[in-house]
C-alpha cells in the first residue's frame, strides 16, 4: 500500500517501552487496607494479588487505560460528584459517582447486552455502606449489539435493594475471609468463586495453576 507523501514507517521500539513503562507505573500502585472491589468477584484471586503480585500484562494495561479514560470522560460530564472515598468497617470504597446515591460506571466489550451479577455486587456494596437501597448503573457497550435495530452505545439503569442488611452482612462476611486469609499469609484460607456466574474468572487468572482449578 502506497502511503500519502511517500512516508515511511518505522517501528519505534524506544517510543513503546517509555509508553508501556509509565503505564506500568499508572497502574501497578499497590494500596493498603481492603477495597470494595477486592470483595465483588473472586476473593481467593484478591488475596493472590496481595500476597503474590504478578507484573501487569500489556493487555492488562491495554484495558485499564481504555477504561480510565472511557470512565474519567463520562464522570467529567455527567454532573455529580466524582471519585467519592468512603471507609466503613474496615473497608475503602470508591464510588465512580454520588448523584444522592452511589452510580458505578462499567465498560463492556460483549455483543450482548447483559447487566453482569458482580456489577450489581459491588453496586449493592456501595448502596449498603451509603446507607440507601437504590443505586444508578451507567454502561458504555463499547461494541454495537449485532442483533439489534438500534444501537444504542449507552445504557443507565436504576438498581433498588429490598434487604441492605442483608448485603452489609455479606460485605462484611466476604471482608473477613480476606482478612484471615492476609492475616494468615495463606491465600486457601480465602474461597475461590463458587456462583455460577463468576466462574468466567477462572478461565484468564494468572493464578489458576497455584489454586488448584
Amino acid at each position: 500500500m502506497q502511503l500519502p507523501f511517500n512516508a515511511q514507517v518505522y517501528y519505534d521500539r524506544q517510543r513503546r517501552e517509555r509508553l508501556v513503562a509509565n503505564l506500568d507505573a499508572r497502574f501497578s500502585k499497590r494500596r493498603s487496607g481492603i477495597h470494595v472491589s477486592d470483595l465483588t468477584m473472586c476473593i481467593r484471586q484478591a488475596a493472590f494479588r496481595r500476597l503474590h503480585p504478578r507484573p501487569l500484562t500489556e493487555r492488562d494495561l491495554s484495558f485499564f487505560s481504555a477504561g480510565r479514560g472511557h470512565h474519567d470522560l463520562l464522570e467529567s460530564i455527567y454532573g455529580a460528584e466524582r471519585e467519592v472515598r468512603r471507609e466503613w468497617n474496615g473497608i475503602t470504597a470508591n464510588y465512580d459517582l454520588l448523584d444522592s446515591v452511589p452510580v458505578e460506571l462499567k465498560t463492556s466489550r460483549s455483543f450482548w447486552r447483559h447487566v453482569q451479577p458482580h456489577w450489581i455486587r459491588q453496586l449493592g456494596f456501595y448502596c449498603a455502606i451509603e446507607n440507601v437501597n437504590v443505586g444508578g448503573l451507567i454502561v458504555l457497550w463499547l461494541f454495537p449489539n449485532r442483533l439489534a435495530k438500534e444501537d444504542g452505545m449507552i445504557e443507565t439503569y436504576s438498581v433498588e435493594f429490598p434487604n441492605i442488611e442483608q448485603i452489609r452482612d455479606d460485605l462484611q462476611e466476604r471482608r473477613d475471609l480476606l482478612s484471615k486469609a492476609l492475616e494468615s499469609q495463606n491465600v486457601m484460607v480465602a474461597p475461590r468463586v463458587t456462583e455460577p456466574s463468576d466462574r468466567w474468572l477462572c478461565n484468564n487468572c494468572p493464578y489458576t495453576k497455584e489454586c488448584g482449578r
